[in-house]
């Protein structure tokens, strides 16, 4: 078992957009306190014909253990 921090999205997954997802991502990490322990990574769950604004995309970063 894991805690991850999860930022869910809609959309294209260029580098550009998946950058910018992950340090918002990483970004409320930093306001709520949470301390990042590993590398971020990003799923997607659509097949690629599926419309752009219609993929569900994730980025994730595991996260130190409470306590």
């Amino acid at each position: 078992a894991r805690t991850i921090a999860v930022l869910t999205y809609r959309g294209s997954t260029t580098p550009e957009i998946i950058a910018a997802h992950t340090q918002t991502l990483q970004d409320a990490l930093v306001r709520e306190g949470l301390a990042a322990t590993g590398n971020p990574s990003s799923s997607r769950y659509d097949p690629p014909w599926t419309l752009p604004f219609l993929r569900r995309n994730e980025i994730w970063i595991p996260l130190a253990e409470p306590g």
